[in-house]
């Protein structure tokens, strides 16, 4: 019998029982951070559930993620226990995505029950797998696209992608990843590259649709209350940020990395550049952050360092500067991979695993927040992608 026991069994158990703690902690507590805004607005669409709703409202994150909880507040109640309790639903199937995608391309059962661990036990994941952020709907919607493009299941990758594009606008590093997956395979695959591109183009439409209705690309009321005049266009102190941050967020991976990886001269030299020009835009809290809250750091980690080290103390310093350098040093190995595989014309789909992260440095800076918690979006694929750099799988994908 206990042959019989598999490692998606443990997974399975250990999911349902951790939510059912987390419900059961959790389920009655105060609002936490950003609930309390979020709760209002669902409970404001499930009373008016209408295009005048959706045509202006307080939030600058589009409308999927309010009506869909609206509809099972309409269903059910909107009370903060009842939106928890949709919450630890969600959180349930996404825990199990996670799960899966690991399995697509791990050898070993258990290597993937360690890397769905490594993404879990992590305290923003566990937060948002009950309280009532926009975070946890977006990582399942995000997980079931990259999944679904995985599997070539091109219309489940339109719709799951367009959704997670309408819960939150930083979902477009998933269309936009395989728009580039898509140019670089043309030549082995045109007929299905050329309908990836396309596919990809159309789940950007229904957001483009809402900017049209809204006429700039959040709801007036969002704007005006969330978004702090004359604040910078395109922050680069968010990549270093979450360049620093994701290797406490990995750390088992890291660890790995470095007892694997060979020296290289040329890494040490790129990311050493790379780490003197982003400390000059070093890790601080965004203008939203000052003006609408009390917090002063970037999330769990920083606030650890800052009440531990001082805040601008030059031991906080050296240690983001170390972090951001190890980032520097792990990013510069998994690019120069990427670079070499195309170069070579070995194209696979687990490129797109690392073209998400790269994007996702590069579209973060335009958002008006930085935070830690933002991370959990991303963080399977970045998981995943130094895994598979360090242990590269052959043959076909598992099913």
């Amino acid at each position: 019998m206990m042959n019989k026991i598999k490692s998606y069994h443990i997974w399975l158990a250990f999911s349902l029982i951790a939510l059912i703690v987390i419900g059961i902690v959790s389920l009655r507590l105060p609002f936490r951070g950003d609930e309390r805004h979020i709760v209002e607005t669902i409970r404001l669409f499930a009373n008016n559930f209408n295009f005048n709703t959706i045509k202006d409202y307080p939030e600058v994150t589009p409308p999927f993620f309010f009506m869909f909880y609206a509809l099972w507040a309409k269903l059910t109640s909107s009370s903060t226990e009842s939106l928890r309790i949709l919450t630890l639903i969600i959180s349930f199937i996404t825990w199990q995505s996670v799960y899966y995608l690991f399995k697509l391309f791990t050898q070993k059962e258990s290597h993937a029950l360690l890397l769905s661990l490594v993404i879990v036990i992590n305290p923003y994941f566990f937060g948002t797998s009950v309280f009532v952020f926009t975070d946890m709907l977006t990582i399942m919607l995000s997980l079931v696209a990259v999944i679904s493009f995985i599997k070539d299941k091109i219309i489940l990758f339109v719709i799951f992608s367009a959704l997670a594009i309408l819960c939150r606008q930083y979902s477009v590093i998933i269309p936009l990843a395989v728009i580039i997956f898509s140019l670089f395979n043309y030549k082995g695959e045109r007929l299905k590259s050329r309908n990836y591109i396309v596919s990809s183009i159309i789940t950007a439409l229904p957001l483009l649709l809402f900017f049209g209705v809204w006429k700039n690309i959040s709801p007036a009321s969002g704007i005006e209350k969330w978004i702090v005049p004359n604040s910078a266009f395109y922050n680069l102190d968010y990549i270093n940020t979450y360049i620093t941050f994701s290797v406490i967020y990995v750390f088992p991976l890291v660890v790995l990395f470095f007892k694997k990886i060979k020296f290289s001269y040329t890494t040490l030299f790129i990311s050493f550049a790379l780490t003197i020009i982003l400390f000059l835009f070093p890790v601080k809290p965004s203008m939203a952050t000052l003006t609408f809250t009390d917090y002063k750091t970037v999330g769990f980690v920083h606030q650890a360092f800052v009440e531990f080290l001082g805040n601008e103390s030059l031991w906080l310093k050296i240690i983001l500067s170390f972090l951001l350098f190890v980032g520097c040093y792990i990013n510069t190995e998994l690019f120069k991979n990427i670079y070499q595989d195309i170069k070579a014309k070995s194209i696979d789909k687990k490129l797109i695993l690392i073209l998400l992260w790269l994007l996702f440095l590069l579209i973060m800076p335009f958002s008006y927040q930085v935070w830690e918690k933002y991370l959990t979006m991303v963080l399977p694929f970045l998981t995943l992608g130094i895994y598979l750099f360090l242990l590269p799988v052959k043959g076909e994908l598992n099913n």
